[in-house]
């Protein structure tokens, strides 16, 4: 797992709790990578390429982002931004809440065309829950409040919550120009301590006789509840001890067994889109059955 605590930063929880309430307040609206997700996920711009605040697209950009609306709107948010890290060197910032929700194992930056070691993404959530994970490939932890991630969102990646409870989270972006320098990120180099233990999920064993489990689903599988299973086998590897990346290589078999082109095609895309490579711009909708051959 390259996913790890890079620093812990003490939060001012009556100034943190004033800001949530603004993300928290502040309808959901379609944005630019739905198709990851299943269930409650918000992601609002606070600093991006252009200063809009219904934008929402990861772009590279010459300079720092500049603050939206939302950022103005969380001024405590934007204060942790700017203390914390060199605010010349911060690309994006969005607040994040997922509830009762998904977003499936994928990659991030395969749609730049370049070289994904130059795009480092930090995490902290800034809500404690228990019922909440991530996923880093073969690994799943639970991240603490105050805990600053780096999140290998080039590697193959995925986060849940189990629960209805909130779980906001604060994601600023970085690129490399020269050099991968973890530290040169903070405004403080006293801040960058990467030696933190994280919490890591204790999973069961995952067995041959629940892999043929899952792979009667083919029995049911069927083009109005192929986002379903989807979105259940997404889930296994929270609970037990497989990759996330294996989701893929499930549901294929299980189209492949259901003996129905159209399931197969739409199988070997949404692999395909999510792990392997997609253009940028690139949109996908996994209930668009139109342009699936048939």
């Amino acid at each position: 797992m390259r996913s790890h605590i890079l620093a812990r930063i003490d939060l001012d929880q009556k100034r943190l709790d004033d800001d949530l309430a603004y993300p928290a307040a502040v309808p959901r609206v379609e944005e630019e990578y739905d198709e990851f997700s299943s269930g409650y996920w918000k992601n609002l711009s606070l600093a991006n390429s252009s200063g809009q605040a219904d934008d929402t697209a990861y772009v590279d950009i010459d300079g720092s982002a500049l603050t939206t609306e939302h950022g103005k709107n969380t001024p405590y948010l934007s204060e942790l931004v700017n203390t914390v890290f060199d605010r010349d060197r911060v690309k994006m910032v969005r607040a994040r809440n997922l509830i009762d929700a998904m977003v499936v194992s994928h990659r991030d930056f395969v749609d730049l065309g370049e070289d994904n070691d130059r795009y480092f993404r930090t995490f902290m959530v800034l809500e404690d829950n228990p019922q909440a994970f991530h996923s880093d490939s073969d690994t799943v932890i639970r991240m603490r409040p105050g805990e600053l991630w780096y999140l290998d969102a080039a590697a193959v990646h995925s986060a849940v919550n189990f629960s209805s409870q909130s779980r906001q989270s604060l994601c600023v972006d970085f690129i490399f120009d020269g050099q991968r320098d973890e530290a040169s990120i903070f405004r403080d180099l006293s801040s960058y301590q990467p030696d933190l233990s994280p919490e890591i999920r204790e999973r069961a064993a995952f067995t041959s006789d629940l892999e043929q489990r899952l792979l009667r689903l083919s029995e049911v599988v069927n083009r109005r509840n192929f986002k379903d299973v989807l979105f259940l086998l997404s889930k296994i590897h929270f609970d037990y001890n497989v990759p996330g990346e294996r989701t893929y290589d499930w549901l294929l078999d299980i189209c492949r067994t259901a003996g129905d082109d159209q399931l197969i095609a739409k199988a070997e895309m949404v692999r395909d889109y999510m792990i392997n490579v997609r253009a940028l711009g690139e949109r996908f909708s996994i209930n668009d059955w139109v342009s699936v051959a048939a």
